[in-house]
């Protein structure tokens, strides 16, 4: 019998390579994560829910075992009327990868608060 032929939207699929390669996973699970946090990258950017970083006022904690980062940032998640609905804070020297899978996760966590996964 043959496998029938699944479309997959491209903008997923590439979401969730890039997702697979740089957010953290369980062991034996890192698909599964990584295919969350591209479908809720998704959802949230359908919602129009935007994500502002800001320089975090907290002093940061590092547990002196690596260097202080040069930049300590807040990465808020606000809605589409502009209600906050997630925040995470002392995010020492965040390269675009980590900052795009902080607010994939900011908006997983979201989704699931909100009810709508």
């Amino acid at each position: 019998m043959a496998r029938r032929k699944i479309e997959v939207n491209p903008k997923l699929q590439k979401a969730y390579e890039f997702f697979c390669e740089h957010s953290g996973y369980v062991k034996g699970r890192r698909e599964e994560g990584a295919l969350d946090l591209a479908r809720a990258e998704a959802i949230a950017e359908a919602l129009d829910w935007k994500v502002e970083w800001e320089q975090d006022e907290e002093e940061y904690q590092s547990g002196g075992e690596w260097d202080q980062p040069k930049e300590v940032l807040s990465a808020i998640l606000y809605d589409a009327d502009g209600e906050v609905i997630g925040s995470l804070g002392g995010i020492g020297d965040p390269d675009r990868s980590y900052g795009r899978v902080v607010e994939a996760e900011l908006a997983l966590e979201a989704l699931y608060e909100e009810g709508l996964l």
